[in-house]
C-alpha cells in the first residue's frame, strides 16, 4: 500500500520527494523504478543519501554492455537523474563509495571518475571485488549529497 502510494503521489507530483512523519523525504524517479525494496534516494538533515546505483537502462529495460566503460557511464546517466530529481547536482555531492567487481577495473574507472568531477573532488572509498551473482554487473555507485 504505502508503495503504491508513493508512486501514485510521485506521478502526480513529477519527483517531488514524499515526506513521511520522520521528516525524511523519498526521492524518487517515476521513469527510473528501483531494482528492489528500496529507494532511489532518502533527504534527512539536509543530506541526500543515494542508494547504490548499477547500469541499468530504465528505458531499454536492462542492464547496459557488461563492460566498464559503458557501465560506468551509464551509472553516472542514472545518478544524475536521482540528484536531478532531488534538485540537486554532481557539485552537491560530499561522498561516493565506488564498488567494483573487478579490481583490475580501478585505473580505468578512476579515469572516467575524475571527468565527473573535473574541479571539486567528493571524498570517496572504492570497494574491489564485489559479487553481486552477475555476469553484467561490473559496478555500482552510492552517493551522499549535500542540500546547498
Amino acid at each position: 500500500m504505502k508503495v503504491a502510494a508513493l508512486l501514485l503521489c510521485a506521478a502526480l507530483t513529477a519527483c517531488a520527494p514524499a515526506q513521511d512523519t520522520r521528516d525524511i523525504q523519498v526521492v524518487t524517479v517515476p521513469d527510473m523504478p528501483a531494482l528492489g525494496p528500496y529507494s532511489q534516494a532518502v533527504e534527512a538533515g539536509g543530506f541526500v543519501f543515494l542508494s547504490g546505483i548499477v547500469a541499468f537502462d530504465a528505458q531499454a529495460g536492462a542492464f547496459v554492455a557488461a563492460d566498464i566503460d559503458t557501465q560506468t557511464h551509464q551509472v553516472f546517466a542514472n545518478a544524475k537523474q536521482v540528484l536531478v530529481a532531488a534538485d540537486l547536482t554532481l557539485d552537491d555531492v560530499v561522498k561516493v563509495t565506488v564498488f567494483l567487481k573487478n579490481p583490475k577495473d580501478f585505473p580505468r574507472v578512476n579515469e572516467l571518475y575524475a571527468g565527473y568531477f573535473p574541479d571539486y573532488k567528493p571524498a570517496r572509498s572504492t570497494v574491489p571485488g564485489v559479487d553481486w551473482g552477475r555476469d553484467d554487473v561490473m559496478i555500482e555507485i552510492e552517493m551522499t549529497a549535500r542540500r546547498p
